[in-house]
């Protein structure tokens, strides 16, 4: 494809509303004539359509275009520590279809990922849907992973995945390229992308569950560091003497993330300072976070506290990193972010206690948008973005088929 029709074909994709050729050739600043000839070739490629006719200023009523989202199905996965979510999407990254699925990560890759196949197999038989137009699959894992291999890197939470050549082991499976990147990014890249419209430029996406981590939007672009570490704040260093699996004491993570919510929970409840838990745990044989936002429901103070104790030391952490990046938002997601306007209510406290005034003049701290589809739309726009990469690099002739 050449540069020039993929450039085209961000701006529409990109765009909130059908795009004119006259608009599309303002955005990309270059003449009407230039831009008729790529939208024509898109349009002929079937990966555009014409989608409204506009009104008139005083000549000829616009054609306006958009992403035709029938070109092609995307295949969205999201793996959690103890779960997995399988989604198809249209080219437009709306969800068609959608399977959530508990696993047990340290199973292992060969077990996880044959599993996953089996529920991708399952959507395409009960969906009716044709696996020859899947054009591509993204992943999101929860550990660091080396985006241009697209293999996990040491991840701590996922024994035996270190790695591990997930891209080539989908590649046997579909005729299509396979893209790996952190489960937090590609959260993040659903909320810019999808669940703000591409309206906030520098943005922070928090996920709070088992452990902690970011996704960094920066200048409108996820933004992976160096060596696509970027955004791992779950070991900043709190002061506190709990020890994290890293083996560093007060990491943020071991302080405030759900398992160490958890952990203080069973804590309490063992101790006798919470009724309401005690029961929880001897009913179950084991706390969850679940038992812990039902305790929040029924104001078990020992519930409440935790809770406010985890977005406080959360918060902490998050006004340093307001101070030094300056993001207009930052978004909450992951399971811990559901316990509601206590939790949202002691992270924003800290935030606006300790920031520099000048940092949180415009700053927003809102829960996220579109919440657990977010991995799963970003993953799709995600494959998108780097089909189309990929295609600038191929002759000017090929386009995504």
């Amino acid at each position: 494809m050449f540069p020039m029709a993929a450039n085209v074909l961000q701006i529409i994709r990109r765009a909130e509303i059908p795009l004119s050729k006259a608009e599309i050739a303002d955005e990309a600043g270059v003449s009407l004539s230039a831009v008729s000839v790529h939208v024509e070739r898109l349009i002929h490629e079937k990966l555009i359509k014409l989608s409204h006719i506009g009104e008139s200023s005083g000549g000829r009523k616009p054609k306006q275009y958009s992403v035709n989202p029938d070109y092609g199905l995307i295949l969205s996965i999201v793996m959690g520590s103890s779960f997995v979510q399988v989604a198809f999407t249209n080219f437009d990254c709306d969800i068609l279809c959608l399977k959530t699925s508990p696993i047990h990560i340290s199973d292992g890759p060969e077990k996880v990922l044959s599993f996953t196949n089996r529920l991708a197999e399952q959507l395409l038989e009960q969906y009716k849907l044709n696996k020859s137009s899947i054009k591509g699959i993204g992943i999101g894992i929860p550990g660091p992973v080396d985006f241009s291999l697209g293999i996990p890197i040491a991840p701590p939470i996922m024994p035996g995945w270190d790695r591990f050549p997930i891209r080539e082991y989908w590649a046997k499976l579909y005729d299509c390229p396979c893209y790996v990147d952190n489960d937090v990014n590609v959260m993040a890249l659903g909320e810019y992308t999808k669940g703000l419209n591409f309206t906030t430029e520098n943005l922070l996406f928090v996920k709070i569950g088992t452990g902690i981590g970011s996704g960094i939007v920066y200048d409108g672009k996820l933004y992976r560091g160096t060596t696509g570490s970027a955004g791992d704040i779950g070991h900043f260093d709190t002061g506190r003497d709990q020890i994290c699996w890293c083996g560093n004491k007060g990491c943020l993570e071991a302080v405030a993330g759900g398992k160490a919510i958890v952990s203080k929970g069973k804590e309490l409840a063992l101790a006798g300072k919470s009724g309401f838990l005690l029961t929880r745990l001897q009913d179950h044989g084991e706390l969850t976070l679940d038992d812990i936002g039902a305790g929040l429901l029924k104001l078990d103070p020992m519930a409440v506290e935790l809770v406010r104790e985890s977005g406080t030391v959360i918060g902490q952490v998050l006004a340093s990193v307001v101070n030094f990046s300056n993001p207009s938002l930052v978004v909450l997601g992951g399971k811990v972010s559901g316990f509601g306007d206590l939790f949202l209510a002691a992270i924003r406290q800290s935030v606006y206690q300790r920031s520099l005034p000048l940092a949180t003049r415009n700053l927003q701290i809102n829960k996220s948008v579109l919440g657990d589809t977010a991995g799963l739309t970003g993953g799709a726009f995600m494959t998108i973005d780097q089909l189309i990469l990929q295609a600038t690099d191929d002759d000017g002739n090929h386009f995504l088929n």
